[in-house]
């Protein structure tokens, strides 16, 4: 993916991406990148939030579901 006109070129790899307030589908996707790189954790909260989804087995009892 090429940088858009006016952004930042040579942009660290241990900083998040700079938003300037343009083009913020490609900061969208350079920041996502970004967070699932420093902990894939972190961007499944994000992603799907804080609660665990749930699952009930037949029997009654809950386990947790896998992504």
């Amino acid at each position: 993916m090429s940088t858009p006109q006016g952004m930042l070129k040579r942009q660290s790899t241990t900083r998040p991406p700079y938003f300037n307030g343009q083009h913020y589908g490609w900061w969208k996707n350079r920041m996502e990148n970004y967070i699932q790189a420093e902990d894939y954790e972190l961007w499944m909260l994000i992603k799907n939030g804080p609660l665990i989804p749930i699952k009930v087995k037949e029997d009654g009892t809950t386990i947790p579901k896998k992504p």
